[in-house]
């Protein structure tokens, strides 16, 4: 059926034959809809970067597409194309642009690395359908050119991290077309330290050798390693504050919560725009507080602090922060504030936890509707049992207070067929 489908695209489509017809590729985007640069011009020298890295030359056609919700590489009568969603693109923005060419040199790794299938030959059965196990290792393979392209470039790792974080997640991928989070985001540190021991050892900087070895260890989880290469590091250039974050990644990693502080106030003192450090110092005084037996206004005055400083001077304020701060301010009572800020964590990526957080404040609030569309949302979008079953109990609630006794009932049966362990799921005296 797939490929009927795609050999009716492809009739409709067969009347262009100029290499790299405009008109085509607007039509190859009209078929896809269903990936952003501010402008086509950026979007084209994002491409020529790419190209000079690899020595190749430009022969794709770059083509803005909207609503397709993605970056696509595809083949047409033997052209190349590469389809971006503007929107898209702009929503994986981790400042100046990274995230976005990222992207794009992902797209240019499926053409460079064969992947591509010409649809008119796939629509006449010329080529087979692929398995899901090669589709995931082309996307492995993808992800692996473009971190090696980012490093290359002096792109930060933290764009491709933010860019496979925010598309992907770690369930188990065997019926699927990618692979999960943790693989792709191994594939692209493989890429990026490749691209940069190349830079290294280029330039003979032994600085920097120390510092990708940390970044080795602490990707292997040995932490004492890693914090023996840093170190070496930054004996030898202590001005450079990707060797302080990287110190405050190791240290936190460690559970050494402070000391990773302390390392990214330095990155920050040395480069005040580098605006990842900020909510990592926030997210490491509200573990703090999190774990302290009294809990402690001081690390809730800094966390507070920090998540905000992030969201002012980041270009592409994220979800996490809005999040964190949304949870801080429900954890204090405020909640009006907290309320604001997981709704507007919330417009820039919905999650389950956002949506519960918002949910039990609109419950406090008297805001039962709102409460009980919340906690629906929180249900349709976790996998995690235990945190289902919880909001179908606080949804009963919610339902409760609107003199739904159905609607209560219904709710407390779900969560204790989730979790019969819980007590708290059966009310016997009012649901038969």
């Amino acid at each position: 059926m797939k490929k009927i489908i795609f050999f009716l695209f492809a009739v409709n489509l067969l009347f262009a034959q100029d290499y790299g017809n405009n008109s085509e590729a607007l039509k190859l985007c009209s078929v896809l809809q269903t990936n952003n640069f501010g402008t086509d011009v950026e979007a084209e020298n994002a491409l020529d970067k790419i190209l000079n890295v690899i020595g190749a030359s430009k022969r794709f056609v770059l083509q803005p597409c909207s609503n397709i919700n993605n970056a696509v590489a595809t083949s047409y009568k033997g052209i190349r194309y590469i389809l971006y969603d503007r929107d898209f693109m702009n929503s994986l923005s981790y400042g100046n642009n990274w995230g976005n060419l990222f992207v794009l040199a992902h797209e240019v790794g499926h053409h460079i690395n064969g992947h591509s299938l010409d649809l008119v030959l796939y629509a006449a059965d010329a080529v087979g359908q692929q398995t899901l196990a090669q589709s995931r290792q082309d996307e492995l393979e993808a992800d692996e050119f473009a971190g090696f392209i980012l490093a290359k470039l002096g792109g930060p790792l933290s764009a491709a991290i933010q860019s496979i974080t925010s598309i992907s997640s770690n369930r188990d991928d065997t019926y699927s077309t990618h692979p999960n989070r943790e693989k792709r985001l191994a594939a692209v540190r493989k890429g990026f330290n490749t691209g940069n021991k190349n830079n290294f050892v280029k330039k003979g900087d032994l600085s920097e050798e120390y510092f990708y070895k940390a970044v080795d260890a602490h990707d292997n989880y040995n932490y004492p390693k890693a914090i023996e290469n840093i170190t070496v590091a930054i004996a030898l250039k202590g001005n450079d504050y990707r060797y302080h974050s990287l110190k405050g990644d190791i240290h936190g990693s460690n559970n050494e919560y402070l000391i990773a502080i302390e390392s990214y106030k330095k990155g920050i003192e040395l480069n005040p725009k580098s605006y990842w450090n900020y909510p990592a110092i926030g997210y490491m005084y509200a573990i703090l507080n999190d774990e302290s037996k009294e809990k402690n206004p001081l690390y809730d005055e800094q966390s507070e602090k920090y998540f905000l400083q992030s969201i002012k001077i980041n270009p592409t304020p994220r979800h996490h922060d809005f999040y964190q701060l949304g949870k801080l301010y429900f954890n204090q009572k405020k909640l009006t504030d907290a309320i604001s800020y997981l709704t507007q964590s919330i417009n820039i990526k919905p999650t389950d936890e956002a949506y519960f957080y918002r949910a039990i404040s609109n419950g406090f609030s008297g805001n039962n509707y709102e409460a009980i569309a919340d906690f629906t949302s929180s249900i349709n979008l976790t996998d995690d049992i235990g945190k289902k079953a919880l909001s179908y109990y606080f949804r009963a609630i919610g339902k409760g207070q609107t003199g739904d006794t159905s609607g209560y009932c219904d709710d407390l049966k779900q969560a204790n067929i989730l979790d019969p362990s819980d007590g708290r799921y059966i009310d016997n005296e009012n649901c038969n």
